[in-house]
């Protein structure tokens, strides 16, 4: 299986990249979606305002790769991006495949949110949560989605406040959290995820 991981111009990937070929994806970096992969993953790094003016180019191409069955993974601020608009760097579009703002977690606690946290399943029907209730996960961010329903949210996380930590829709899966950091419970995701390719 293909997986081609898409390079917004900042952040390592070597992390994500290694976990993928660690579950036997033949992985490919570019700075632009092409047809011909299993997997299109966001990674998680930059700011939501820069990602959203590079991701936005290619919004017709994803969406037509998004209806024709590819499927996809963001990982924390590419998760973010798949929603409708954003508030980090100034408001900006997403790419609107879910119902929802992404802003700053709205709590008196301290940001960013860095280290390990609780996930817990909100609901049953994502094959991808398989084992991770009640497990810790790895966390980087200060902004978190705020969906208009939670009709996505298989699970969530709590700092401060609730938030969801996965969200995945037919071919779209999304994770707060960062699997490629996150050890044991990363390795538990990433086979999972591995299994829901195979599906």
């Amino acid at each position: 299986m293909r997986a081609l991981i898409i390079n917004y111009g900042v952040g390592n990937l070597y992390s994500i990249s290694a976990a993928l070929r660690r579950i036997g994806l033949d992985v490919t970096i570019e700075n632009k979606p092409d047809k011909g992969y299993d997997l299109i993953v966001f990674p998680g790094v930059g700011a939501f305002s820069a990602v959203s003016s590079f991701i936005l180019e290619y919004k017709d191409l994803l969406d037509d790769l998004k209806k024709s069955g590819t499927s996809f993974l963001g990982v924390c601020l590419g998760m973010q991006i798949m929603f409708e608009k954003g508030t980090e760097g100034g408001e900006s579009k997403g790419l609107g495949w879910f119902n929802g703002i992404v802003d700053k977690i709205k709590s008196n606690v301290k940001l960013p949110h860095i280290g390990w946290d609780l996930i817990f399943e909100s609901k049953k029907g994502c094959e991808l949560t398989d084992g991770l209730d009640k497990k810790y996960v790895y966390y980087v961010h200060s902004y978190v989605a705020y969906p208009k329903d939670d009709k996505y949210v298989f699970m969530k996380s709590k700092y401060g406040i609730e938030y969801p930590a996965l969200i995945c829709d037919k071919n779209v899966i999304g994770t707060q959290f960062h699997p490629e950091k996150s050890s044991n419970s990363g390795k538990i995701f990433l086979e999972n995820l591995k299994g829901w390719l195979k599906r």
